[in-house]
């Protein structure tokens, strides 16, 4: 049993740990939350089916993301001088005006980005990280969120459709990929005959 919970955390772990950063953007905070998952991972790891333990911890790392935010109601301002300090400090190893220029750009479009999929309501901000950013299957997102397929691929499209309703990201969008305002429109949230094509390219970046 300790090899195979080993190897699960090993092969799992850095997806649950990526999921609370996503959800949390706050170290310290995902790193607690991980700890907790993984503690119940072990405790129930005689009940859980071994073909169903991603789905199964993407679950449960989702309500302890709930959970915590819930204990603490000033996690958002926690979270923006957490994340703004380690953003300036990417730009600032650029050498070069231009190249510190377009840094800065991509890394206030990826924190817009963040911000944005943060801010929306429950489930379209974890079907947005799970799908988008974590690239897993809708079998899998079915079994972590417990909705049906046909659900899935509906409130997905409406997350990436209040993307692409934010005028801001458009436009931060097409200065940093040099494209017009209409294809940004459809390239930043994904467009609806595109399910199948992760459209938040320029919001994965290690969590690590």
């Amino acid at each position: 049993m300790n090899a195979e919970y080993q190897r699960a955390v090993e092969q799992f772990g850095p997806r649950v740990y990526a999921f609370a950063c996503y959800s949390l953007r706050n170290r310290q905070d995902a790193d607690d939350v991980s700890q907790e998952v993984l503690i119940k991972l072990w405790r129930h790891w005689r009940s859980i089916d071994p073909d169903k333990i991603l789905a199964w911890l993407m679950r449960v790392t989702r309500n302890a993301v709930v959970d915590h935010v819930r204990r603490q109601q000033l996690a958002d301002s926690r979270v923006d001088r957490h994340i703004e300090p380690e953003s300036q400090a990417g730009a600032s190893h650029q050498t070069g005006q231009q190249d510190q220029g377009e840094t800065r750009d991509r890394e206030r479009l990826r924190q817009a980005l963040l911000e944005s999929i943060q801010a929306l309501d429950e489930p379209f901000r974890s079907l947005l990280i799970l799908r988008d950013i974590q690239g897993m299957s809708y079998a899998d997102i079915e079994g972590s969120l417990e909705l049906s397929e046909s659900q899935v691929k509906v409130y997905l499209h409406r997350g990436r459709g209040k993307l692409r309703d934010n005028e801001e990201l458009r436009r931060m969008f097409s200065r940093v990929h040099g494209i017009g305002q209409d294809q940004g429109q459809g390239a930043a949230a994904g467009g609806p005959g595109n399910d199948n094509q992760p459209p938040l390219q320029a919001a994965r970046y290690s969590s690590g």
